[in-house]
């Protein structure tokens, strides 16, 4: 029985190397498939192509090539030696030996890669300033596992003619080569799974409700939970607002004031991660919000339900813009114009810019509901002029194209140009005496533009559909020592540019010192102090003053109105957009 257990023992440990190459083996194989997944299936932690770590992007490309050069050179040592040096023979023996030293080799290519790779330091000044993905780490994986692999095959080489194991064995060897791979795998997903850092929840999507026609009570007031230490911004969707913070997006329904959805990140404190906030972008067209993030790229939401549509590291990062208004348009210095659908961003078309004998910036291209305009400054003196052209949004077509004398206009910012919720666009040319300004109404040719020359300091505050209000200094009005505030308000129609004059003749020059306006489907709304806040609102077709509605509001704030689903709001923030008040009115 004794003799027995010897004879089981000895024939154990002849078997060893086979079963240790057989391990090895396996740990080959799964660092092989790991450093296929890294390359070409996990994804990438976002480098900027231009960045200050842009020579560590190509990092895990780097570990995946160096570990598939040493896992194939193990391999084919270890497969030589199996196939030449297992008969027993003098030249068996001699590609032993000839395979330990080339194991010997790869080992030590393999340790010294390793090593001039800096793997810990390259991987913490990643992960220590980019969020993480599964690619790095099973990169990193992959070569420990390879590495292990390739020990364990030089214990075969070493000793290749030991006595063939028993198939439980073999099969014990396979699960215990497999285990290590399931391991770094399992670490390498969770290493790789940046989910942790981010709170998203999302909504059931709702429809849009019809803004009030006339201003009602007030529904509902919300003081915002945002961080006094950052800036914010607000933008207006079709069913809300959504609140932008370098934390993330809320957003919140217009008729209630509920918080409906949010993505936010619990890392944007450390700095590595940050919601680039003053570039949030609501594109109405498409009911998406536009965000940029810091060392992520831009993400898209639906606005409606919160859902991510999309990631984009490297879009709109070069000499491009993305441009206002209701549709994803990046615009280049030169006018170069490239629309995207914004739902899943896909290139679309792009058109060339301006010729060389007009000017024109990416701040003077804008897109309405219908059509993408730019405009440019031409010619010089009295024979300066504004050259405004439309383009057809699903093809870039151009559409129609129109000048408008401006003479003595400024040379280098003369041209200004703003797209309203409404579709409504403003083209102001700013010029030595009285500005020129262009309302281009939505859904209309060129053709059909309103031009005045004649107002002073004029300015558009609000629009809809059908009509605009306008604000312009009256010649005969002698404005308060440093306080130039316009006194003549117009309703002004985009059929045949009737007007509808507001009647303020008899409001004290407080009153008549607007801070924030708006126009509603019935009533022109104003807001303005006189030993307190109050709204007036105004007969559109007349202009005569319908109500008063005292509200309480701190002073020394930035405020402005919109209009959203079932309600007009007030916007009320510190000048830094780090206290938010938001007012709702049914």
């Amino acid at each position: 029985m004794s003799g027995d257990k010897t004879t089981e023992r000895a024939r154990v440990l002849r078997s060893i190397p086979i079963l240790a190459g057989l391990v090895g083996a396996v740990l080959l194989a799964g660092g092989v498939v790991l450093a296929l997944y890294s390359q070409f299936v996990a994804a990438p932690i976002p480098v900027p192509f231009n960045g200050p770590y842009a020579e560590a992007s190509d990092f895990p490309f780097r570990l995946v090539r160096g570990t598939l050069i040493f896992a194939s050179a193990a391999a084919l040592v270890g497969g030589v030696v199996l196939v030449l040096g297992r008969r027993g023979d003098e030249r068996a023996v001699s590609v032993g030996a000839g395979g330990v030293l080339a194991i010997l080799f790869v080992l030590g290519f393999g340790l010294l890669f390793a090593v001039t790779a800096d793997v810990p330091s390259t991987y913490r000044r990643l992960t220590g300033d980019y969020i993480v993905t599964p690619r790095v780490p099973s990169a990193i994986a992959a070569l420990v596992l390879v590495v292990l692999g390739a020990v364990l095959m030089f214990v075969f080489v070493a000793k290749p003619t030991g006595q063939v194991p028993r198939r439980s064995a073999l099969a014990m060897a396979v699960v215990v080569g497999v285990v290590p791979v399931l391991g770094a795998a399992g670490v390498t997903a969770s290493v790789g799974n940046d989910s942790v850092s981010i709170d998203h929840v999302t909504a059931a999507a709702r429809p849009e409700a019809p803004a009030p026609a006339a201003l009602g009570s007030e529904k509902y007031r919300l003081q915002l939970p945002v961080d006094p230490d950052f800036t914010n911004r607000i933008v207006v969707t079709r069913t809300g607002f959504v609140v932008s913070t370098p934390e993330g997006l809320s957003q919140y329904d217009g008729a209630t004031g509920a918080e409906r959805w949010h993505f936010r990140r619990g890392d944007a404190r450390s700095d590595k991660v940050r919601n680039r906030h003053a570039e949030t972008t609501y594109l109405r067209a498409e009911d998406v919000v536009l965000t940029n993030w810091r060392n992520i790229g831009w993400i898209a939401f639906d606005a409606n339900t919160g859902e991510k549509l999309w990631t984009g590291e490297d879009f709109a990062r070069d000499s491009r813009s993305v441009a206002d208004g209701h549709m994803l348009v990046t615009v280049s210095e030169r006018g170069q114009v490239t629309r995207y659908d914004a739902r899943s961003g896909r290139e679309m078309w792009t058109i060339p810019g301006e010729s060389g004998q007009c000017t024109t910036s990416h701040r003077r291209v804008v897109a309405a509901m219908t059509a993408i305009y730019r405009a440019a400054s031409c010619g010089e003196g009295e024979a300066a002029t504004v050259v405004v052209t439309a383009f057809d949004p699903k093809s870039g077509e151009l559409r129609d194209q129109r000048s408008f004398p401006t003479p003595r206009l400024e040379p280098i910012y003369g041209v200004s140009i703003r797209v309203f919720d409404s579709g409504f666009v403003w083209v102001q040319g700013q010029r030595a005496e009285v500005n020129t300004d262009i309302l281009l109404p939505p859904d209309q040719p060129l053709a059909a533009a309103l031009v005045d020359s004649n107002r002073t300091n004029s300015k558009v505050h609000a629009t809809d559909r059908t009509a605009a209000l306008v604000s312009a200094h009256d010649p005969d009005w002698q404005p308060m020592p440093g306080r130039g505030w316009p006194e003549r308000w117009e309703v002004l129609s985009a059929a045949g540019a009737v007007s509808t004059e507001l009647e303020m003749s008899t409001l004290t020059s407080s009153e008549q010192m607007v801070d924030a306006a708006t126009l509603l489907a019935d009533q022109a709304v104003t807001l303005a102090w006189d030993d307190g806040f109050a709204l007036r609102t105004w007969d559109r077709s007349t202009g005569r003053e319908s109500r008063v509605v005292p509200v309480t509001i701190e002073q020394s704030r930035s405020l402005r109105f919109a209009t959203t689903s079932g309600s007009l709001v007030l916007i009320v923030t510190d000048h830094q957009d780090r206290d938010i008040e938001i007012i709702g009115f049914g």
